[in-house]
C-alpha cells in the first residue's frame, strides 16, 4: 500500500468513499483510470461507481475501466460492463491485475490494496504518490485486452433512438437535445455504437444496423 502521509488519509467503505469519488470527480475535466480485482461483486467501489452515473461517463476525459479477466463469467458483472460500454466507457480485461483497486484521476486517487470486500480505501493527492501510481497504471494499460465486444446483443432503447436519428442525419447536438443527454454522452454512445457494429463511419453504421435488422 502507498504511504498514506501527508495529504493522504483512510476512509470507510460507505458515505466517506462516494463522497471523496464525487469530489475528484468534480474536481475538473481529465481521464479517469481505474482497476478492481476483488473476488467479491459486493466491494463498495463498483457500487459508488455505478451510483457516480453522468459524472463519470459525462466527463471530458477517456474513461478506462479494467477487470480481472477471471470475472468477466459474472453474470452481475457483465450486467454492469454491458451499461458501461453503451456509454462509450473503455472497458478491458486483465489476466494478472495487482490485488484490490483503484481509482485515478488528475487530481488525486482512490487506492486499496485488500483482496477482499470490506478493506480500508485511502484517498491520494500528494504528488510523490499519485506519481507512483500512475506509474502503475501505465504497467496495467500494457497488461490489458479489450473486452469481447457484444456485437450481436441488441442495442438498448436510447441506442436505437440513436441509431434511427444517425440514419435520418441528425447532427450530435440534435440527438442530444431531443434525448435530453449531453453531446459528449452522445459521442460517446456513437462510437460504442461504430465499434460494435464494426463501422468506419456514421453511415455505415447505419446502414449496418440495417443489415442486423436493428433498424427498419
Amino acid at each position: 500500500m502507498p504511504s498514506t502521509a501527508r495529504t493522504s488519509r483512510w476512509l470507510d467503505a460507505g458515505g466517506e468513499l462516494a463522497r471523496a469519488t464525487s469530489r475528484l470527480l468534480g474536481a475538473g475535466p481529465g481521464d479517469v483510470h481505474c482497476y478492481w480485482n476483488y473476488t467479491s461483486l459486493h466491494d463498495p467501489l463498483l457500487d459508488v461507481l455505478h451510483d457516480s452515473g453522468a459524472r463519470l461517463w459525462d466527463r471530458e476525459g477517456w474513461v478506462s475501466l479494467v477487470y480481472p479477466s477471471a470475472a468477466l463469467g459474472e453474470p452481475a458483472l457483465a450486467s454492469r460492463i454491458a451499461g458501461q460500454r453503451s456509454h462509450g466507457i473503455d472497458v478491458g480485461h486483465h489476466p494478472r491485475l495487482p490485488p484490490g483497486a483503484m481509482l485515478l484521476t488528475g487530481h488525486g486517487a482512490l487506492v486499496t490494496s485488500r483482496p477482499a470486500p470490506g478493506g480500508p480505501y485511502a484517498v491520494v493527492e500528494d504528488a510523490a504518490t499519485l506519481q507512483a501510481l500512475r506509474a502503475l497504471w501505465e504497467l496495467v494499460r500494457q497488461g490489458t485486452e479489450a473486452v469481447p465486444a457484444d456485437g450481436d446483443q441488441q442495442p438498448t432503447e436510447t441506442e436505437y433512438r440513436v441509431l434511427d436519428m444517425l440514419v435520418r442525419g441528425l447532427t450530435d447536438r440534435a440527438v442530444a437535445r431531443r434525448l435530453g443527454l449531453s453531446e459528449r454522452t452522445v459521442r460517446r454512445m456513437v462510437a460504442h455504437l461504430m465499434d460494435r457494429l464494426g463501422a468506419a463511419s456514421r453511415f455505415e453504421a447505419g446502414a449496418r444496423a440495417v443489415e442486423r435488422g436493428w433498424l427498419d
